[in-house]
């Protein structure tokens, strides 16, 4: 039982004398704790701390916050070891968890904060009718399936990308990092969004040529991020959607925490499109997690959820993926597990 009051406590929390229900009803007011990390991401709280500490008179008047109602939502989430609040001073400065809301660090999840409690959160109220239908809970809410409801609104597109950004310094860069390319001429990557992360690839493998994939309306932004670290001249883009079709001719493509978005027969779509356009012994990289395996698979699970309650997409197994890669004419041929999260898959294309 200690193990799994420890699993579930706040970071540096004694949990010896906590009853199973003071353990549930601290995992019952989750949804508080969500609500108050978006607020406090969104004033930009982390950021007025950067420098060290400040009286709450302070951080109010810089955030436009009332000071007595900031008190109480700083005292909560220094229970939680975001901030660190000093009642003798009414103070509050960074806790441990405290830089990931800051706007620019490299572990900032600022970005998710925001985007998931803008479109994530009300859609979990739906999550019973879920279980019972197997319908989404966003599409209902929504009125519509999320990627749909997501493009027809450029501000809440971009919230998105720059979130997967967050995502991807936060919890894929290990996975990435580990990739060996150093014979790959050519790399396409699927849904790449912004260029984030070829854009790091290429930084770490000079000779790397390759291509930013993604719909039309969301590669966009993979300009700004390639002409700004320098690699326009080797990165380039290309719009489009891959379930209809993705650039040929690569010796690798790289679909970076994509394919669990999608069902099984979805996910299938998408790689039978990358074996048709990919060069023969091409290899393919799925930067995934895999439920069982990893340092944090608390993460897969979690995620999970988030695929059961947001669209048709799931966490797999790593017999999961091996049947998916199959019956697509890919086969596995590596996992890596990284010091993060999230594992590499390597697979190569086969002749069906």
């Amino acid at each position: 039982m200690n193990a799994i009051m420890n699993a579930i406590s706040a970071p540096g929390q004694d949990t010896s004398t906590r009853t199973p229900a003071v353990a549930i009803l601290r995992l019952l007011g989750g949804f508080q704790i969500s609500q108050a990390l978006y607020v406090a991401a969104r004033a930009g709280i982390a950021d007025e701390l950067r420098d060290g500490a400040r009286t709450v008179r302070e951080v109010a008047e810089a955030t436009g916050t009332r000071p007595d109602l900031l008190r109480r939502l700083l005292r909560s989430l220094s229970a939680e070891q975001v901030f660190a609040y000093d009642a003798d001073q009414d103070s509050v400065a960074l806790g441990p968890l405290g830089h990931t809301l800051c706007g620019d660090t490299d572990e900032s999840v600022r970005d998710v904060a925001l985007m998931w409690m803008e479109t994530h959160y009300r859609p979990f109220a739906q999550l019973w009718s879920t279980l019972h239908d197997g319908v989404p809970a966003a599409e209902r809410e929504l009125g519509k399936p999320f990627f749909d409801w997501l493009g027809e609104d450029a501000d809440r597109v971009a919230g998105f990308t720059s979130a997967m950004g967050n995502m991807m310094r936060a919890i894929r860069q290990d996975a990435l990092d580990s990739l060996d390319l150093a014979d790959v001429r050519h790399l396409v990557d699927i849904g790449g969004a912004d260029g984030t992360a070829i854009a790091s690839l290429a930084e770490r493998h000079p000779r790397l040529h390759g291509t930013v994939f993604d719909l039309p309306h969301v590669v966009t932004a993979a300009d700004a991020t390639l002409a700004r670290k320098g690699l326009a001249d080797r990165i380039g883009t290309s719009g489009g959607d891959f379930f209809q079709a993705v650039p040929e001719g690569a010796d690798a493509y790289l679909a970076c925490f994509i394919l669990h978005d999608w069902s099984d027969k979805q996910s299938t779509r998408i790689l039978e499109r990358v074996h048709e356009a990919a060069a023969p012994g091409a290899r393919l990289y799925l930067v995934e997690t895999v439920l069982g395996q990893g340092p944090a698979p608390e993460i897969a699970t979690m995620l999970d959820l988030t695929m059961m309650g947001m669209l048709d997409g799931r966490e797999r197994t790593l017999e999961d993926w091996r049947s998916l890669l199959d019956g697509a004419g890919f086969r596995l041929t590596g996992t890596v597990e990284t010091a993060g999260p999230m594992c590499v898959l390597e697979a190569v294309r086969v002749d069906s």
